[in-house]
């Protein structure tokens, strides 16, 4: 791939030679930056309603890559094209998406429930202090 982002003739980066690609660690990105930008239902709504046209969605981004590959870097703009042609690559991104949620609001309700707790702790320690000069 040049500087351009543009891939050259010959590369290994527009097909995978072995057969089967592992999109794992690819899909746990797409799924973390999903959940930070709060587009969850969104993104599942969206993956439910393209799953019986994902080869056809496969096809259309191969055929604007000249025009997308301006914006979009196309090594993971390739990569996103080859996940899309699976079905199974959608539902495995769909319950990455989904899981990555649950964790985000459990570590939200652990926040939320350490700040009411620290919030106590100074309502109890100020208490004291009212309680001696009275």
């Amino acid at each position: 791939m040049n500087s351009s982002g543009h891939i050259q003739p010959g590369s290994r980066d527009l097909i995978d030679i072995d057969g089967e690609e592992d999109f794992s660690e690819f899909m746990s990105k797409i799924a973390k930056e999903i959940v930070q930008r709060q587009l969850t239902v969104p993104a599942i709504i969206f993956l439910e309603t393209i799953k019986p046209l994902s080869f056809l969605g496969n096809q259309a981004l191969i055929f604007a890559n000249p025009i997308v590959s301006l914006v979009v870097q196309s090594g993971n703009y390739y990569k996103f094209v080859r996940m899309l042609e699976d079905r199974e690559n959608l539902e495995k991104l769909t319950i990455a998406i989904e899981e990555e949620n649950a964790l985000e609001v459990q570590r939200r309700s652990e926040m939320k429930e350490a700040r009411r707790k620290e919030k106590n702790d100074r309502k109890s320690f100020w208490s004291r202090f009212r309680r001696k000069s009275d």
